[in-house]
């Protein structure tokens, strides 16, 4: 798998969240953030959720790195599979943000194990809700890859543009939040923010399971619903070039919107109930 949202769609998610805690929580984060360290345990200097999320990337290859846990390699093909054979010991991102989260509630834990869980839980929480973050077919899209849009396939030609995994990771997130030099523009925060404040409560407080089945669904029915895909396919490992029409862009620009907000809807959610008052 590849890094899922890329900088900008983490930076996004935790941005959503830092607006959404309760003041205790506020505070709780602060102080585990007191002493942050880098990848090189020098001092980081963060001090938000929006500048932590993307951390768990940033240690990609270093000796805390776990890449079983950035996805979910649930089936889209063959459903009836057993959760044993795409999460197998608990190393997936549902059971693992799961995991870290009872680390960062537990007051009897270090700071630097509460510190680290907090940083792994606001990453997985935007792994989660990328769609083919939860889809195991074409190695979550890694193996299709895309012609530049817009113009049409050269017959048998070697030429192969970005994977359709990493454009939903980094290209749609950048379509539809605009960020210039990596910072996204107010505009496209308050639209965030607008959606996730209009979140059924409901909707908040699903488990991480079901933030998997969720974007297993939408990798299902919509990200890899495309002309010339299907389930034929998987076991030759062997993928056509596909060109994306505008529609297709258009209606997953507004589904990334959508899966940042709530992303860091439910984090602040989680967050809120693992460090609020009430723990």
């Amino acid at each position: 798998m590849t890094l899922a949202w890329g900088p900008v769609g983490h930076q996004a998610v935790g941005a959503v969240a830092d607006r959404l805690l309760t003041p205790a929580t506020q505070a709780a984060v602060a102080e585990l953030l007191a002493d942050d360290r880098d990848r090189d345990g020098k001092p980081s200097g963060r001090r938000s959720l929006a500048e932590i999320a993307g951390w768990a990337d940033e240690i990609r290859g270093e000796a805390g790195d776990h890449p079983h846990w950035h996805f979910d390699n649930q089936p889209v093909c063959q459903r009836n599979r057993p959760a044993s054979s795409w999460c197998a010991q608990g190393e997936c991102a549902s059971a693992e943000i799961s995991a870290q989260l009872a680390i960062l509630a537990d007051r009897k834990r270090s700071r630097s194990e509460r510190n680290e869980a907090l940083k792994w839980v606001a990453h997985l929480a935007g792994d989660l809700h990328q769609p083919l973050h939860a889809a195991d077919f074409a190695e979550g899209g890694n193996l299709i890859h895309l012609t530049p849009h817009g113009r049409p396939q050269r017959s048998h030609s070697s030429r192969r543009g970005e994977s359709l995994h990493a454009f939903w990771d980094t290209r749609l997130v950048t379509l539809a939040l605009h960020p210039s030099r990596g910072t996204i523009p107010a505009r496209s925060m308050k639209r965030l923010m607008q959606e996730a404040q209009a979140e059924d409560p409901a909707m908040l407080s699903k488990s991480p399971n079901q933030w998997a089945a969720e974007s297993n669904e939408l990798a299902r029915s919509f990200a890899l619903n495309i002309e010339g895909i299907d389930c034929n396919l998987e076991h030759a490992r062997r993928f056509p070039v596909v060109t994306l029409s505008d529609d297709y862009v258009a209606a997953a620009k507004k589904i990334v919107e959508q899966r940042l907000a709530l992303a860091g809807a439910r984090l602040a959610f989680v967050l809120n109930q693992a460090l609020g008052e009430q723990r």
